[in-house]
């Protein structure tokens, strides 16, 4: 900074430890700016908006000249005026005020100054954060300070905004699965099959990766099971598109002897920070594939390829069945609640011996006086009623039973007392018993 202004710079306040904002999340911060004399200010504002850019050049042999292609997207542009001097033209945006509702003075006195700013993002499907080899996505703040006769002051700040999956979560937890046969050649003989399968498509950073591979080799020569996972980024302008490859990591398992059999459960680790995928942007696409492939000396290694999708941690796929259930389970309690002619199961109370006298022990609290004889039978209705009018005409006295009924019904009970039982949801089965065809998952074209 230069001249009578020392300081002036962007901070916004994290809402989660991995600093980042989605859809709909709000981002609150402050503009600071310190002056050391008194500085009359035109316009003071702050934007907060998201693109996209991808440039890169080539080669032209032809007319030897570099050939440019460029392409931009905007996602979202909000704005916020702190300062705006009245005899200027009125801007678009949103006026920020003080804490006690008046517009901030375009006349700052030297010292230290804070302007709080609060940006909504919005609902859209908006892109995630991310930097590519010939193009980027990009979620920032920015903000201007105009001066008459002076050169303009810009402060800028960058977020990592997460966007939300839009992938269906049955999608997500399809398992893949492929097999490729190799014939050799030259140096070696015989052939070696690979069956690959993984336990879903969809996986969030920081998961591991489930591959069940079996593989036959009935070659001359001992073969390496490997993995790897690579990036392949795609970068679109002006009718063209340019690559980048990258490899995330790679992985090997034993190997596996001539002619032999051999089954392998591999958990590959997806690292933490790796980029998302990326399909709704559309001038820049993220997409990964895992190579499972067998490393034959002198010949092209037979691979089976995986299309799959890394979604940001914390967002679960839940399979439809099981979200199906919950609702299910839901509109079940609300038919109770509203009266409902639905009986639940009937429950029987725990039965009393018959040579106990009163509740059975650890069923019902005792709240009556224990008798002091116990284990004496408990005397006959003559011995407490002795009164010959006792069995006149009309008088049956009700025999007490041994034991409480077997159930009570909710129609005993009193409206005020009416409650709806509690059902649990039903947890979905395993792979085996929600999936289609689990024995054959969905297969994809090998390489």
């Amino acid at each position: 900074m230069s001249g009578s202004i020392k300081t002036f710079s962007i901070k916004y306040d994290p809402i989660n430890e991995s600093n980042t904002f989605t859809n709909g999340d709000t981002i609150q911060g402050r503009l600071v700016l310190e002056v050391s004399k008194e500085v009359r200010i035109e316009k003071l504002y702050i934007k907060c908006k998201g693109d996209a850019n991808v440039h890169w050049t080539e080669s032209n042999s032809s007319n030897n000249s570099d050939d440019s292609y460029s392409a931009h997207e905007r996602y979202f542009k909000l704005k916020q005026i702190i300062i705006w001097d009245k005899s200027k033209i009125e801007g678009n945006g949103a006026t920020l005020v003080t804490t006690n509702g008046e517009k901030y003075n375009n006349l700052v006195t030297p010292g230290h100054h804070t302007f709080p700013f609060s940006f909504q993002l919005p609902h859209g499907n908006t892109p995630s954060s991310f930097k590519g080899s010939y193009g980027s996505i990009t979620h920032v703040l920015q903000a201007k300070l105009s001066r008459s006769w002076k050169m303009p002051q810009t402060a800028k700040k960058e977020f990592i905004f997460v966007s939300k999956t839009s992938e269906n979560s049955a999608h997500l937890m399809t398992p893949l699965s492929g097999s490729i046969e190799k014939k050799m050649k030259l140096f070696t003989s015989g052939s070696a099959l690979v069956r690959a399968s993984t336990d879903k498509k969809g996986y969030m950073q920081g998961e591991r990766i489930k591959v069940e591979t079996h593989i036959e080799n009935s070659t001359s020569r001992a073969l390496k099971l490997k993995f790897k996972l690579e990036q392949r980024q795609t970068f679109s302008a002006q009718g063209k598109q340019n690559y980048s490859t990258k490899v995330i990591f790679k992985a090997v398992e034993d190997p596996i002897p001539s002619r032999s059999k051999k089954t392998f459960t591999s958990r590959l680790k997806i690292p933490l920070n790796l980029d998302l995928t990326i399909t709704n942007c559309g001038i820049i696409k993220v997409e990964y594939m895992l190579k499972v492939y067998l490393d034959v000396p002198y010949a092209r290694d037979p691979e089976i390829i995986f299309p799959l999708i890394i979604i940001p941690t914390g967002q679960y796929c839940i399979p439809q069945q099981r979200l199906e259930a919950s609702h299910s389970s839901q509109s079940r309690r609300q038919s109770l609640q509203m009266g409902s002619t639905f009986q639940p199961a009937l429950v029987p109370f725990p039965l009393v011996p018959a040579a106990a006298f009163g509740p059975a022990t650890n069923v019902y609290p005792c709240v009556y006086p224990q008798p002091a004889n116990p284990d004496e039978p408990p005397p006959s209705y003559a011995d407490i009623f002795p009164d010959s009018n006792a069995s006149a005409s009309g008088f049956h006295p009700s025999l007490l039973p041994l034991s409480p009924p077997p159930y009570t019904t909710m129609d005993s009970l009193h409206a005020s007392q009416h409650h709806a039982p509690e059902y649990q949801t039903q947890e979905c089965p395993g792979a085996t018993g929600y999936w289609q065809s689990p024995a054959n998952p969905e297969p994809y074209n090998t390489k």
